[in-house]
């Protein structure tokens, strides 16, 4: 098909027009068209005009070669696989436009679900132990009908003069008593 335009401009019109007319979420086609910038501005004649020629991950790795590790590698990680999944929905899409789905838009895999409810069960668990401690840390004392003061982080060890202490401090909030009982 000699209508396909394998190119750097191809592709960057591809993620523009694709998030305006619904093809993409306008978030991740600009969050990939971000990526494809950054890094392509890297890339040789002939890649610019055949996306199918680059390699992205020797990209990647020239960049962070030439950048002298100005780029932190997070970042260029994150560049790297936001430019790859850009590219292969580029190219599926030239391949068949009425049948094309985004590679953002499909189910994960079933492995990929279990592994992100492991991971969620553990954080609801994590969440409900440090609820659980925090609860633990905390001691109510009831001053009126209406009012209960809470006390956190008392230590277990606590010696005369430190609850003396205690006791000024709060006999400082007595009203008008200046801290005399």
């Amino acid at each position: 098909m000699a209508t396909e335009d394998y190119s750097k401009n191809g592709l960057l019109t591809y993620l523009r027009e694709s998030a305006r007319s619904g093809l993409l979420n306008p978030a991740v086609a600009r969050s990939r068209k971000i990526a494809a910038v950054h890094l392509l501005d890297h890339i040789e004649s002939e890649e610019r005009l055949n996306l199918r020629l680059l390699d992205v991950d020797h990209l990647c790795s020239k960049i962070h070669k030439l950048e002298d590790s100005s780029i932190r590698v997070e970042a260029l990680d994150l560049y790297n696989a936001r430019l790859k999944s850009a590219l292969e929905d580029y190219f599926n899409y030239l391949d068949d436009p009425d049948n094309f789905v985004s590679s953002s838009t499909k189910q994960p895999s079933a492995k990929i679900r279990k592994k992100k409810d492991c991971q969620e069960q553990k954080a609801l668990e994590d969440i409900t132990l440090s609820q659980t401690e925090q609860i633990q840390d905390i001691v109510p004392i009831k001053i009126r009908q209406d009012l209960t003061v809470f006390i956190k982080d008392l230590p277990m060890d606590l010696k005369t003069t430190e609850a003396e202490k205690i006791t000024r401090v709060v006999m400082a909030y007595v009203d008008g008593s200046g801290g005399k009982p």
